[in-house]
C-alpha cells in the first residue's frame, strides 16, 4: 500500500504567497490601466511657463497630447525632446498632477551674438553656439562674429572655429559685451574686436581670454577717468596693456 505524504508546510506556505503577490499584481495592473483611460484622469489642462521668443502655437504643434488625452500617456521625456527640437528652446521639464494639470517649464537660449549665413544675412546665435534662427537682414544690435564658417540652419550648431570667440563674449560682463559691434578671428588667427565707437581692441590668440578681459575693462575705465580717447587698445599681454592713436 501506498502512504499520502502532505507537503511541507513551508513549501505550502511560500505557494501561497506566491498566489497572492500574483492575484495583487493582476489586480494593481488592472486598475492602472482602467484609471488610465477613464475620464477622471484625463488631461484638463496645460500650462506652459518661461516663453519670451517661442510662441504658445509652437509648443501646441510639437506636443503629442490634447487636452482631453489620458493623462498617463503624457510621456514627459519624450515631450521634453520634441519641444528641444524648437531652436529656441534650451530644455523643458513637464510635470503631471493627478488633477488633470499639465505644467510645461520651459528654458530658452539667450542671443548672445550674430553670424552671417550668406552675404548681407545674420543669424542669432546662443551662448552655447545653437543657431537660433534664419539669416536676417535687419538684425538685432548684437557683437557680429566673423571670420568663420557661416552659421547653419536654426537648430545647428556653429563649427569648432567659433568656440574661442563665443567664449571671449560669453566671459564678458554684458555692459561689455554689448559695447562691441563685432568680434572676428583674423588671417593670422588673432582676435580683434571693433568697440561700437570705432576702437580697435585686439586679443591676440586665444590664451588667457579672462585676463585680457580684465585688463581691457581696466584700461577703458582709465580712459573714461581722464577723458581721453584712442584708436586701438592692445591687451594681447595682459600684463602690459598698450593704447595707440593711429
Amino acid at each position: 500500500m501506498f502512504s499520502k505524504r502532505e507537503a511541507p508546510w513551508h513549501l505550502v506556505r511560500a505557494g501561497k504567497i506566491s498566489i497572492w503577490i500574483a492575484g495583487l499584481f493582476v489586480a494593481v495592473t488592472t486598475v492602472y490601466l482602467l484609471l488610465g483611460r477613464s475620464a477622471l484622469l484625463d488631461v484638463e489642462e496645460v500650462k506652459v511657463y518661461g516663453l519670451h521668443h517661442v510662441t504658445l502655437e509652437e509648443v501646441q504643434r510639437q506636443l503629442s497630447f490634447q487636452a482631453g488625452d489620458p493623462l498617463l500617456s503624457v510621456d514627459g521625456d519624450r515631450t521634453s525632446d520634441e519641444l528641444e527640437r524648437i531652436p529656441w528652446i534650451k530644455s523643458a521639464e513637464i510635470a503631471r498632477s493627478w488633477r488633470g494639470l499639465v505644467e510645461v517649464e520651459v528654458s530658452e537660449h539667450v542671443a548672445i551674438a550674430l553670424v552671417m549665413t550668406e552675404p548681407q544675412q545674420w543669424a542669432l546665435v546662443s551662448t552655447d553656439g545653437a543657431v537660433l534662427t534664419r539669416g536676417l537682414t535687419s538684425p538685432p544690435e548684437l557683437p557680429r562674429i566673423s571670420g568663420v564658417r557661416a552659421a547653419g540652419v536654426p537648430g545647428s550648431y556653429l563649427a569648432r572655429d567659433s568656440a574661442a570667440l563665443l567664449a571671449l563674449l560669453n566671459a564678458m560682463p554684458s555692459e561689455l559685451s554689448r559695447n562691441f559691434s563685432s568680434i572676428r578671428r583674423e588671417a593670422d588667427g588673432d582676435i580683434v574686436g571693433t568697440l561700437g565707437s570705432s576702437q580697435e581692441v585686439i586679443f591676440g590668440d586665444d590664451e588667457r581670454l579672462a585676463a585680457k578681459i580684465i585688463a581691457l575693462s581696466a584700461v577703458i575705465e582709465h580712459l573714461e577717468e581722464e577723458n581721453r580717447t584712442v584708436n586701438r587698445i592692445d591687451v594681447a599681454v595682459p600684463e602690459v596693456p598698450v593704447v595707440r592713436n593711429g
